[in-house]
């Protein structure tokens, strides 16, 4: 996945959207994409959407999906079967996060990972306003994505 790159797309209106690639775990695979758009008329910038990518897997595709994701990993301790993305796994006493997903492998996410990519995505709003998130998600179709994540080479065919 290319991290130094900002790739560019336009919404149903013609506003233009940046998506950034932020790590949210490099060694997992685990992306946060951050898609917003600037006003520089008012010098801000906006939250349009935040997608969770793993590998090649597109997680969640809506804003509340990613924030949902997000809370099951602040909510390491109090986690239970009921989590949609992930679950509580004990090995040799240690507790760790399994992430359900459709790939090939298992991805286990240890407490201060957990901690980290929470982090990280609460640090990913420093600077951006979340109003136009909550009042004009840009939702993308999975064409749409799909199509989106190929031509900007974060997705591998």
């Amino acid at each position: 996945m290319a991290h130094d790159q900002i790739f560019t797309l336009r919404d149903d209106f013609g506003v233009e959207l940046k998506i950034i690639p932020v790590s949210l775990n490099l060694d997992k695979e685990i992306h946060l994409l951050h898609i917003f758009e600037e006003d520089h008329t008012v010098k801000k910038k906006f939250i349009r959407n935040e997608l969770v990518l793993v590998g090649n897997q597109i997680l969640t595709s809506t804003f509340s999906d990613t924030v949902h994701f997000m809370e099951e990993l602040n909510l390491f301790d109090f986690g239970n079967n009921q989590n949609k993305y992930l679950d509580i796994t004990e090995y040799q006493s240690t507790k760790n996060l399994k992430l359900k997903h459709n790939g090939d492998e298992n991805i286990f996410i240890s407490r201060s990972e957990a901690k980290a990519m929470y982090k990280i995505f609460n640090l990913a709003f420093l600077g951006y306003s979340v109003a136009a998130v909550l009042e004009k998600e840009f939702r993308f179709t999975p064409q749409l994505l799909t199509k989106t994540l190929h031509d900007n080479q974060l997705l591998i065919r």
